[in-house]
């Protein structure tokens, strides 16, 4: 990317809070009526031990600072404006209806503001939009009656939708981190693996759903608006691992190449006498050699420009290996489909083979064959 397309410190702002807007506009949206579990491990109450009405306050307070963050100053389009209408909707399923109503309007009012602003800020709401609802769309159907959780897990992780998450974000892959988008496109296309293999007639318990995948989205937040760097997730166990799998990867890539580099060397040791012989009887004898040494350095071709190229392209090569590997590790240590996934105890072959297929699925997906889009432990979330 050139320094003319590259985006300034302002427009990356603009868009990680782009990408946080959508993200708890969908949030407030799907989950205004469900103020999750409340964790008495402090004195004072955390915001997810907050009063209803306050944790629906704090959460309209911190999208309207990232409207503002993202440029968003039309009034139509104000949070601010709802924060006493929402304090009052808390608990009250009347008023959440028509909270979501209003909240659906200033929704379609962010779009426009964003998408006239810049087609990068549109894109970059829809995809924190979209990231959302894979968890919010999943909750609701745990509590919406009527609503079968199956269909709506095969509905959110069907490749048709998957593919539209990772279409917005190449179309963001030049303004983001580009290990970020990398971790995320694999973890989609994992997941959407994984539910179509592993889901079965009885959805996952909701408890798991709440734990495992509303953290997965969290990350994908976190990644996506760079509230933390990919090697921030990596333990010390992971981060040892990275060279062992840049190692594999070279290995994986190059294996083929090995007869073929055996057969040149070997082809190079028998010929190479016979051919110094007769570069010294027919070329330097007749003074051929030294006017091809002339025009080479007449062209500026030395060794130490030959040296130097080849040193940049290596050094090149060296790091995108280093980066695929930190991609293969960052999305291995916070994938979370295990943590919502949980077979009995007697398939436990099955959950290690379907562990060792994730895993396999994410090397192969960022070996150095793939797309480009491709080359791009404790963790804490909200």
């Amino acid at each position: 990317m050139s320094a003319e397309q590259s985006p300034t410190r302002s427009e990356e702002g603009e868009l990680a809070a782009a990408v946080a807007l959508g993200w708890r506009v969908a949030e407030l949206y799907s989950l205004v009526d469900d103020p999750g579990e409340s964790s008495q491990d402090t004195l004072l109450p955390t915001h997810g031990s907050l009063a209803p009405a306050d944790q629906l306050e704090l959460q309209l307070r911190a999208a309207a600072g990232d409207a503002e963050r993202a440029g968003v100053t039309s009034e139509r389009a104000s949070l601010m404006a709802w924060v006493d209408f929402a304090r009052l909707a808390a608990g009250n399923d009347r008023l959440n209806e028509e909270f979501r109503s209003k909240l659906r309007c200033c929704h379609i009012e962010i779009n426009k503001v964003l998408w006239a602003r810049s087609e990068a800020l549109g894109t970059a709401y829809e995809l924190g939009n979209g990231l959302s609802d894979t968890y919010g769309r999943i909750c609701r159907s745990y509590r919406d009656q009527g609503s079968n959780p199956v269909l709506v897990w095969r509905d959110v992780f069907n490749k048709g939708r998957i593919e539209r998450l990772k279409k917005l974000l190449d179309d963001l892959q030049s303004r983001l981190d580009v290990t970020a988008v990398a971790v995320v496109r694999e973890q989609l296309d994992t997941w959407c693996a994984e539910v179509e293999a592993r889901l079965s007639s009885t959805a996952p318990d909701s408890r798991d759903v709440r734990a495992g995948l509303r953290r997965q989205t969290v990350i994908w937040r976190q990644l996506v608006a760079g509230d933390k760097q990919p090697e921030a997730y990596l333990g010390a166990g992971e981060r040892a691992r990275i060279k062992d799998t840049m190692r594999a990867l070279v290995w994986q890539r190059y294996r083929a190449w090995l007869p073929v580099l055996a057969v040149a060397l070997t082809a190079l040791v028998v010929v190479l006498p016979t051919a110094a012989a007769w570069y010294q009887e027919s070329l330097v004898q007749s003074g051929f050699a030294s006017v091809a040494i002339a025009a080479i350095g007449a062209l500026g071709i030395t060794q130490a420009s030959i040296v130097l190229t080849l040193r940049s392209r290596m050094h090149e090569w060296s790091d995108l290996l280093w980066q695929r590997a930190v991609v293969t590790e960052v999305a291995r240590a916070t994938l979370t489909v295990e943590d919502v996934f949980r077979p009995p105890a007697r398939e436990h072959p099955r959950i290690v083979a379907a562990t060792a297929r994730a895993a396999g699925r994410l090397r192969a997906s960022v070996s150095p064959g793939s797309s480009a889009p491709s080359d791009s432990a404790a963790t804490s979330v909200e």
